[in-house]
């Protein structure tokens, strides 16, 4: 959607009650005022009288357009329809009415049945199908696929690494997020915090919310929380905070910001818990659970974190605070999130109305926008969790080396390694999800019978590190992702190959009879439409896809299956294959969609089958199952990962 057509957007989210500033629509769209007229203009030239104008500003006219345009296609969803995916998923057997739906959105039943007519679309896709009974919709299908549906359409719309950042950006306007980055991290380091990534980036929205909010001189005039030790280390690492930004920005924080921002330390600093049970109240406390199990039923995503619900608590009781004292925080960037991030938004949407109702308050957009900031966060920093090597430092915090330790294998390392804590104790460890690698300055026999039974790596390092520590961290990395290449496999072959995805021809058929198998299996089945055949002639038109070693790989040029799968076929008499005696023959329909997980695998295929002794003993296997085992143990024979 570009940026015309998101003004329109927001025009028509006020409902046309008020005139809305060029100042306003422009710094929710990151566009000047004159930019903001030229918008206007442009729409009002496409449907004259669209949006009226004033000294105060625009707003739509009085007979809002009927006709709403759609951004993207394809495995793109906007808001609404995301909507009516999850409700369907959710109603299972009663379905949803269409007249309902069309009030609940406020739309016609024309675009309601336009949105289920493109749902449809996308759920054939993953062998589900939307079925009209009278005037009521209904989701037919298995509900691990439903469960798959929902968790991929979410995995789709994560936000890549650098969302929170540009977001928090665009909130703060003119103050540089790198200057309370740089801030931050000079305090925590003056008090030796060695604070792991996703509290870093938690801690650094809050404190932009407390920042915009003195900007807007909305400071908190009473904190939530009582910290009985006024001289605590997290308490002057925040005033320390305070007093750069007074000094640099002359932005003033109250005490009461000061203690918000002190109370996220919770957990972080082993000689300071602060039992936030304590501080909260416990109605909040209660609904806050009871929305996170909501959003992960419906959702089918783990929000169960104790950092998340901590850090979203302490935001909700912040809320819960200030609309006591009828204050709002403005959050300019709230059409850019919702554009932008549709799946996240509406899971904060639906967080805030479970909130709503059991807490008897009105949440508006501006606030359920910090809410998806956090969701998005939470989502994201799992992303990194679940991509590279969780791992724990322990080592004694003596003079500077547990931080010595942590930016020589940042130093190394990057972001292989998510350090997810450094402490003094592996007892320790237990109060966090368990880590795939451990690295410590301690001896190995101690912490081998402390995790025996476990997957968990353990090094052990010199106190001061040298180039062969960092070789044995590397080669510990190495065995993790392996590990979790091996476990990738073992979940994605079987689900690529089906039961009926193993074929054993009997009879003398030609490569163009073969062929013809191939198209048809993955046809009936779903998985490529009727122009796949002479796609897949023209591929081999181009060059052929047979090998000396005794393989031919048949597949189109482009990824654009409906469904990603191989097919095996094993003839019993070698086929001719152009210039090439083929024995076994492995087709491939790949949707677009599956293009990252598929090249994870496709091309150490290929390589491993240039060997004839590879394909022969894949040829060997008499079941399914016996070639699945026989193709993931070469894929991963070596100790083999993509890298």
């Amino acid at each position: 959607m570009n940026k015309k057509d998101m003004l329109l957007e927001y025009l028509k989210k006020q409902d046309g009650k008020h005139f809305i500033s060029a100042k306003i629509l422009g710094d929710s769209l990151g566009v000047t005022d004159r930019t903001i007229r030229n918008y206007v203009k442009l729409l009002n030239d496409e449907q004259p009288a669209l949006i009226e104008s004033s000294r105060e500003g625009y707003r739509l006219s009085g007979t809002p357009p009927k006709v709403i345009k759609e951004s993207g296609s394809g495995s793109h969803i906007d808001t609404r329809r995301f909507y009516i995916l999850r409700r369907l998923i959710k109603s299972s057997d009663r379905g949803l009415d269409l007249y309902d739906l069309a009030d609940a959105l406020y739309v016609s039943d024309a675009t309601i049945r336009s949105d289920i007519a493109n749902l449809n679309r996308l759920v054939t896709k993953h062998e589900l199908k939307i079925i009209q009974k009278d005037t009521r919709y209904i989701l037919k299908g298995e509900e691990k696929l439903r469960r798959k549906l929902m968790i991929e359409l979410i995995n789709d719309s994560k936000p890549a690494k650098g969302f929170l950042e540009e977001e928090i950006q665009i909130f703060l306007g003119d103050i540089s997020l790198q200057d309370l980055r740089k801030l931050s991290k000079n305090n925590f380091e003056r008090y030796s915090i060695l604070p792991n990534s996703y509290f870093f980036k938690n801690f650094i929205l809050h404190l932009a919310i407390a920042v915009a909010r003195a900007v807007d001189n909305g400071q908190l005039e009473q904190s939530s929380y009582t910290i009985n030790n006024r001289n605590s280390k997290s308490l002057n690492v925040v005033r320390g905070i305070a007093s750069d930004l007074y000094n640099q920005h002359k932005i003033i924080l109250s005490e009461a910001d000061k203690d918000e921002l002190a109370i996220l330390f919770n957990g972080q600093l082993k000689d300071e818990k602060i039992f936030i049970d304590d501080c909260i109240n416990t109605n909040i406390s209660k609904a806050l659970e009871h929305a996170i199990q909501e959003i992960s039923d419906v959702y089918m995503i783990d929000f169960n974190n104790e950092n998340f619900k901590t850090r979203l608590l302490v935001h909700i009781q912040n809320l819960f605070n200030r609309l006591a004292l009828n204050k709002h925080a403005r959050n300019l960037n709230v059409l850019n999130i919702r554009v932008n991030y549709p799946v996240i938004f509406d899971i904060a949407v639906y967080l805030a109305s479970v909130l709503s109702n059991d807490l008897d308050i009105k949440i508006n957009d501006d606030e359920i926008a910090f809410i998806a900031l956090h969701i998005g966060s939470y989502l994201n920093s799992k992303t990194s969790e679940d991509n590279d090597t969780k791992t724990v430092i322990i080592t004694p915090n003596y003079l500077s080396q547990q931080s010595d330790i942590q930016k020589f294998i940042q130093e190394e390392f990057g972001d292989d390694l998510f350090i997810v804590g450094i402490y003094e104790d592996a007892g320790d460890i237990s109060s966090i999800p368990a880590p795939e690698l451990i690295i410590t300055t301690e001896s190995m026999e101690q912490f081998t019978n402390d995790f025996v039974g476990t997957d968990i790596e353990i090094v052990s390092i010199r106190k001061f590190t040298t180039k062969h520590d960092a070789t044995l961290i590397r080669r510990a990395t190495e065995k993790v992702k392996h590990k979790k290449f091996l476990s990738f496999l073992q979940e994605k072959i079987p689900e690529l190959i089906r039961n009926d995805f193993l074929v054993n021809i009997h009879d003398n058929s030609s490569k163009a009879q073969i062929m013809r198998v191939i198209a048809d299996g993955f046809q009936q089945k779903g998985y490529v439409n009727e122009d796949y055949l002479n796609k897949l002639n023209e591929r081999e038109r181009v060059s052929s896809t047979a090998f000396p070693s005794g393989v031919a790989i048949p597949h189109t040029m482009k990824y654009e299956a409906n469904k990603t799968g191989l097919m095996i076929l094993k003839p019993e008499k070698q086929v001719i294959w152009d210039r090439n005696e083929v024995k076994l023959i492995i087709g491939i329909a790949v949707n677009k969609e599956d293009s990252h997980m598929f090249n994870l695998i496709f091309p150490r295929i290929i390589e491993l089958v240039a060997e004839p002794y590879n394909v022969n003993y894949l040829v060997e296997a008499d079941t399914r199952k016996e070639f699945i085992d026989r193709l993931i143990d070469l894929i991963a024979e070596g100790d083999y990962f993509p890298g």
